[in-house]
């Protein structure tokens, strides 16, 4: 797991399409993935307040919510490489192949099967959550293949480790539906931003026109 922020000063256009990279070459499974917020009474606050700059007096640090104060770069820029990125970072196949390199990375040698365990009574929660990671990922979507080839792969190289890596695969479950939410909530509040800014900018024509 590892986190990233797109939206700091002096930052180049990309940026968005630089962590996606980062983090399929790094074969990081679960990255966090938000827009920069100021939070109040930091030294970023502080700063920002005394550069005019804050667009709000509150900070959200939802990844559904647009950044809080006016960057040095576009902020429908910005809006919408977080949004391509953080849909691509949770396609479906492009996390399961990462989750499955990084366990295989991580071998054998992390997960040692330790012979014989005493025996547990049988955990229906996680049978069916089981269950439904194979129903879903190995039946119902086009990872199909890629899930039982991966699992088989698993099994054959990485048995102790297959239980944390079935409990990585179970994260895309929510963020296959988070994407589209993030996607719909941060298009149409940068709609109402360009809709602001370009009656500000009217407003500001007609007074140089007086």
């Amino acid at each position: 797991m590892a986190g990233f922020i797109i939206g700091f000063d002096g930052e180049k256009t990309g940026a968005g399409a630089r962590i996606v990279k980062f983090v399929e070459q790094t074969s990081i499974p679960t990255a966090l993935f938000s827009m920069l917020q100021a939070l109040p009474d930091t030294a970023l606050w502080h700063r920002l307040a005394k550069e005019g700059r804050l667009r709000s007096k509150s900070a959200n640090i939802n990844q559904t919510t647009l950044m809080n104060f006016v960057p040095t770069r576009p902020l429908e820029e910005i809006a919408r490489e977080f949004v391509e990125a953080f849909d691509e970072l949770y396609d479906p196949e492009k996390f399961l192949d990462r989750a499955y390199r990084h366990y295989r990375i991580l071998g054998e040698a992390t997960y040692p099967n330790k012979g014989k365990r005493a025996k547990k009574p049988i955990d229906w929660i996680v049978i069916r959550a089981f269950l439904t990671i194979c129903w879903r990922q190995g039946f119902i979507r086009k990872t199909r293949w890629q899930f039982w080839r991966n699992l088989w792969n698993m099994c054959r190289y990485n048995l102790g480790g297959v239980s944390s890596y079935l409990a990585v695969c179970a994260q895309i479950e929510h963020f296959v539906e988070y994407r589209d939410i993030v996607r719909r909530e941060i298009e149409e509040q940068v709609a109402l931003f360009l809709q602001e800014k370009i009656a500000i900018e009217d407003e500001v024509k007609v007074e140089v026109v007086v």
